[in-house]
């Protein structure tokens, strides 16, 4: 007896295997340390609102901004702004946020991003408010969390990926956004998408994220 191939009933669905951004989460392809308040440069605008772009500055120059005003911030948290571009006058007309390890920390939606030092010195007038704090590439897709540090049973505090940014001061996001997840253990590993960490007394201290 022939056989008959019913091809037009081959699966339209996404495959499921490995490809983490559309189905249960298997595998991960990148983990990040999570830095609470960092303003994310992976957005369209590297997290901020420029106002103004100075004037004097050169490509290359290193702005230090304004001291953050999130719970614990200090001076170290100042982020850096990294100039890409300028006009003719040495306005900012592009650029992006330095990363490390001990700088851009602690900031909230809102907050002031301004010229308070420039290396090599030359350029002012640097000014801009913090539009985004997600946790970088999270735009389309929330990421897991690995926690890594956390005192036995406290909270974990995030913004999840269904989350709508209504670009409001403190986290961008209505209080009622904020989820808090009970007795978070060490070592533990999060098959929730989030877009945001939320500083916490009891929180943890090292989470990863994970895509």
């Amino acid at each position: 007896m022939a056989l008959t191939q019913f091809n037009q009933w081959e699966p339209q669905l996404d495959p499921v295997n490995g490809v983490m951004q559309q189905e249960p989460r298997v595998f991960g392809h990148d983990a990040k340390l999570i830095v609470i308040g960092a303003i994310n440069n992976t957005d369209s605008n590297h997290g901020l609102n420029m106002t103004s772009g100075g004037t004097g500055y050169a490509v290359d120059d290193e702005i230090t901004v304004t001291t953050p005003t999130g719970t614990g911030a200090a001076v170290g948290d100042r982020a850096i702004v990294v100039v890409t571009a300028i006009d003719a006058s040495g306005a900012v007309t592009n650029y992006y946020i330095k990363e490390s390890g001990v700088t851009n920390r602690n900031y909230l939606v809102g907050g002031a991003a301004n010229h308070v030092s420039v290396s090599p010195a030359g350029g002012s007038g640097f000014a801009s408010t913090v539009t985004n704090i997600d946790i970088p590439n999270t735009q389309k897709r929330g990421c897991c969390l690995y926690i890594g540090d956390i005192t036995a049973g406290a909270q974990l505090k995030v913004i999840m990926e269904a989350a709508k940014h209504d670009g409001t001061a403190g986290t961008g996001y209505p209080a009622t956004s904020t989820v808090t997840f009970e007795s978070v253990l060490a070592g533990g590993y999060n098959p929730i998408l989030v877009k945001q960490l939320v500083y916490n007394a009891t929180g943890p201290t090292s989470v990863v994220a994970l895509y």
